[in-house]
């Protein structure tokens, strides 16, 4: 009767430890095996220049990071997602979709592309920019 106790009760152990240190943190299962979901990434960023076009109708936004902590992860997602779709909320507003690229010409700095009819930050003004999870990146 104890040796049945103990086998249940390194079970219950091992299936704890399992789940507890061996699955990543902060992934979440999605139904499919390996698949997992990670929270957006939220940076916050400067407008360097500002520019709207009547034809075609949209508004440019020259940007870098608004907080130096910020810097290496702003860099390292423009080279990865340049020319994908992203969020933008200026002053705690409705979130937009963009465009963003990374400007090849001019070290950590982004360009976004907005439609014309989105609240755009204005020169000096941060934002806050937000990717998709990489497995969601268009």
């Amino acid at each position: 009767m104890m040796g049945t106790w103990r086998a249940v009760f390194v079970a219950v152990t091992l299936s704890v430890f399992i789940c507890c240190f061996l699955t990543p943190f902060g992934a979440v299962s999605q139904g499919s095996p390996g698949a997992t979901e990670v929270a957006p990434t939220v940076i916050a960023c400067r407008v360097l220049e500002a520019h709207a076009s009547a034809q075609p109708a949209a508004t440019v936004v020259v940007f870098h990071h608004k907080d130096k902590q910020d810097q290496a992860t702003l860099a390292s997602l423009l080279r990865q997602r340049s020319g994908t779709r992203a969020e933008v909320q200026v002053g705690g507003g409705e979130w937009t979709g963009a465009t963003v690229f990374r400007l090849k010409s001019c070290f950590g700095r982004g360009l976004l592309i907005l439609p014309a009819n989105a609240t755009a930050p204005k020169e000096g003004e941060s934002f806050l920019l937000k990717f998709a999870p990489a497995g969601n990146a268009q």
